[in-house]
This record gives C-alpha cells, structure tokens and sequence, in this order.
C-alpha cells in the first residue's frame, strides 16, 4: 500500500515537473516569436521580394496551419520523452537519466517548431525557384539566419532555466545524496562543452549575424531604423549577462559545498556529505569526494580498532609500511608481569566475572605501561607481556620500564580497593625485568604475522617473573637492568639458576 502511494506520488511529480517545464519551453517559444522582427533582415523593394510576399498573401490560411501543425511537433516529442520514465522506480537507470537529461532533451524538443518552420519556408522557397524562377538568396539568407538565431535563442533559454531548476531543486529532492554522475552524458553535460555553446551563443554567433545584417544593408543600399540593431544587442547582451550568472552558479556552489565539506573532513568527521547532483565535472567530483569520506571514515574505523588489537605504536609500524617478515637487532627491556594463584582465583568465579575481572585490571596496568613509553606485546591468559624500546627506540627503556612497574604496583592497591568494594578477590602479581638484545620484528607466515620480540632476553625475562614466587617478592630485576638505572634505586636479592642458561643472573628488587 505504501509503495503503491509512493509510486503515484512519484508519477504526479514527474507529471507536474514536466507540464511545468513543458510551459517554460513555451514561454521561451513565445519570447522567441516577440523577438522575431528585429531578426529578420530589412527587405529591399524588389520584384522578387515582391513575388515572395505576394505568395504569402495568397496562401495564408495554409501556410498558418502548417506553421501550427509545426509547434505541435515540440510537444509531442516532450510527451513522448517525458513518458520513457513512467512506471519506473526512482533508482532506476532510465528514471535517472530521464530527469538528468531533462533540460536538454525538452531545449532540444523545445526547437523543434522552428526547425520545422524552417525546413518548410526552404521547400516552399525551393518550388517558387523551381515554378516561378524567383530569385531566392536573398530571402533565404535572411530567414535562415532568423531561424538559425531564433532557434538558438529559445535552445538558450529553455536549456539554461531548466538545468538551473535541475540543479538547485528536482534532483536534489530526489537525489539528495547525490550519486547520478555515473549517467550517461549528453553533448553539453561537461563543463567543456557548456563554456563552448556559451562563447559560441553569446559570442560568435551575435556577432557573424549583425556582420551578415550590415553586409546585406551595404549591399542594398537599405536604411532600417537605428533603435532595431541596439535593442537586438541590448536583449542579446542581456541574455549573455544572464547566461554568465547562470553558469558562475553551476560552479560555484559546488565549489563552496566541497570547501564547506573539506573543512569537515579536516576536523575529523567523515560522515559530511557534499550534495551536488550533477552528472558534469563536478557532479564527478562531488561523487567522488563523498567515495574519499567513505573511505576515510572506513579507513579510521579500521586503523582505530587496530590500535585496539594491536597497540597504537604496532598499528603505526605496520602502516608505516613494515609489513615484510624478518627483524632487525634492538637492544630493550622485557616486562613480564603474571597474577600469583589466577587458576584457584578463577575456579572459585564465574566466566563472565573472570574475564570482567580481568578486563579491570589490563585497563589499569595498560595506563601505566603506556605511560612510559611501553608497548603490551600481548596477553598470555593472566600475564602481560610489554616491551620498553620497540617498536619505537628508546635510550632510556630501562628506567621506563622500572618507572612503569612501580606505577603498576601503585595502582595495583587501588584497584584491590575497588574490587573489594565490588564484592571481587583481590589480585596480587610479579613482574619480571630483563634489558639486552633481541631480534624485534614481523615474525609467522606472509599471509598472518604479529610484530614481537625473540631471543634470550626475552625468555631470561620471563623465567626472572617466574621466580617471583621463590622469593616472595613482587618485582625483580636482572643486574642488566639494574645497572641502566640510578643508584640505591635496587637492592640485591641472590645470584639464581635460571633453566636453560648456564651462568647465574644476580637478581634485584626494589630498594626498601
């Protein structure tokens, strides 16, 4: 039911919108037809020129019906157009060419009577020259090139007052998102093409058709009142100063609409839109500029949820183009930092809980590692792993890291008091510190890779968090580390074995 409303209220549009552009093209037909003596060119008192009026004379009646029949011809054409797009919907391929390409097809159409007029006054011409041996130039001459100008001047005005209705109203109540320029072009759809007929209409041609007029008074010897010629070039010169005006607006409120819609864009928000429903230039790029903004928006989109997977300065490596496997060798610091009893911790909670525990908790020590300069490589079920140093270099990692820790410890009592209050256990942790080389880079398959670190350092920090639990301490940090940092910040703890690795690491702690 709705779709049948919406279809007849789309069919009284197109009905209204083309009688209404259909009485335009015959206003501008009726202009034409006031305008039409200053055209013709003064006739000089000859025997054929005579002859010519004297056949008009006789054959009035049927030289009148015939020009009537001939005005029929627009409107039967406009109709016959108009009703290509009945029964279609607003999408539709042909329903949008049809409004497009309305101004030019109904100026086009809109010519036809003097086309047609024309062509008839050439085949009477044509038998008089034939029957009566008339001598024709003269004539045909003047009223060819008052048809020719009649013709453009109606084409002028039709086309130029429908395509500014088009622009500025129908097509962006139907299209308001715009997306028509993809429409097939017709010859004066480009801004190309619009310049040429302007300089061609309100340029060449005025000024050929009163070189031709003057030519042919010299040649006659005629004298025509002298208001004729400037009443023609003040209409014409006015015609032009309206053309100009017509055309700057094509133009310039796109252009002001980009601008408007580029200085969104600048501020960051992409949902702006530029409505410019043509299917010129400018349509194009209209078009296009909204594809840019769709775009941008789903490239932000993604680059923000893939600072959420990753961490910022991951996303950025990767977008800066690191996307080829392989390292290069970086001197960090690895922070390892793991929850004492999660697994008794988690049986005692339900999952949900469990994982909003949790969630609580990286949040925090996120803010503390991010702080300074430290980057969450990943999370291992309750532990974190962080690096100090890469992917963006650091000389101080060291001490980012040491200051990072204690910041987690800070704010380890903090949350314990919130989720006391929520009825939640409290957490305790151990964080393990090691600085030395590692090879930093895209490591796994060329079609799934992550950005880590391998190599000694790493697993020498991990075993170091590890035997938190052997010295009940929550931090402890490798003499490597320890060295990089003040002194009587640390404390010596005790020279431990550590698996796989056949020297002792002397271990350090927080100065008490």
């Amino acid at each position: 039911m709705c779709y049948t409303a919406f279809m007849r209220c789309k069919q009284r549009f197109l009905k209204y919108h083309s009688l209404f552009y259909g009485l335009i093209c015959l206003l501008a037909n009726v202009l034409a037809m006031f305008s039409a003596d200053l055209t013709n060119f003064p006739m000089p008192d000859t025997e054929p020129l005579m002859q010519w009026h004297r056949f008009l004379k006789d054959h009035a009646f049927v030289i009148n019906v015939l020009e009537v029949t001939c005005y029929l011809v627009p409107i039967i054409l406009c109709v016959q157009y108009a009703l290509k797009a009945k029964d279609r919907e607003e999408n539709d391929p042909v329903y949008i060419e049809v409004m497009v390409h309305l101004p030019g097809a109904f100026a086009l159409r809109g010519i036809m009577g003097w086309v047609c007029n024309a062509v008839l006054e050439f085949i009477t011409l044509v038998y008089m020259r034939i029957v009566h041996n008339l001598d024709i130039m003269f004539i045909l001459i003047s009223s060819g090139s008052s048809f020719l100008f009649l013709s453009i001047f109606t084409f002028t005005i039709i086309y130029f007052t429908l395509e500014t209705l088009n622009r500025n109203f129908v097509l962006p109540s139907l299209y308001p998102d715009g997306g028509i320029s993809h429409t097939e072009r017709q010859s004066l759809s480009s801004i190309k093409s619009i310049f040429l007929f302007y300089f061609f209409s309100a340029g060449i041609f005025p000024t050929a058709y009163l070189g031709i007029r003057l030519f042919f008074t010299k040649r006659y010897n005629l004298v025509i009142p002298s208001y004729s010629d400037f009443l023609f070039i003040a209409i014409q010169s006015f015609v032009g100063l309206v053309m100009t005006r017509l055309i700057t607006g094509y133009f310039q409120k796109p252009l002001s609409k980009l601008t408007d819609s580029a200085n969104e864009i600048s501020k960051g928000n992409y949902d702006c839109k530029t409505h410019i429903c043509s299917n010129d230039e400018m349509g194009v790029l209209g078009d296009t500029f909204n594809d840019m903004a769709a775009s941008l928006k789903e490239k932000e989109f993604m680059r923000d949820t893939f600072g959420k997977v990753v961490t910022p300065q991951v996303r950025d490596y990767f977008l800066d183009g690191n996307v080829a496997l392989g390292g290069e060798t970086l001197d960090i610091t690895v922070m390892f930092c793991d929850i004492r009893g999660f697994t008794s911790l988690s049986e005692s909670m339900a999952p949900k809980d469990v994982v909003a525990l949790l969630n609580r908790y990286f949040t925090g020590l996120e803010k503390c590692i991010s702080a300074h300069g430290g980057v969450i490589n990943k999370y291992i079920g309750d532990a974190v792993m962080a690096l100090f140093g890469a992917p963006v270099r650091s000389e101080h990692h060291a001490a980012d890291a040491f200051a990072a820790a204690m910041d987690m410890k800070a704010a380890l009592v903090e949350m314990n008091k919130g989720f006391r209050a929520d009825g939640m256990p409290e957490i305790r942790f151990g964080i393990g510190l090691h600085s030395g080389p590692v090879l930093a880079g895209n490591i796994g398959a060329a079609s799934r890779m992550e950005y880590t670190v391998i190599g000694d350092t790493v697993n020498t920090a991990s075993r170091i968090e590890g035997l938190c639990k052997t010295y009940g301490k929550d931090l402890l940090v490798s003499e490597s580390t320890a060295a990089a940092l003040s002194e009587n910040k640390c404390t010596f703890v005790a020279d431990a074995e550590i698996r796989g690795r056949k020297e002792k690491v002397r271990l350090y702690t927080l100065q008490s």
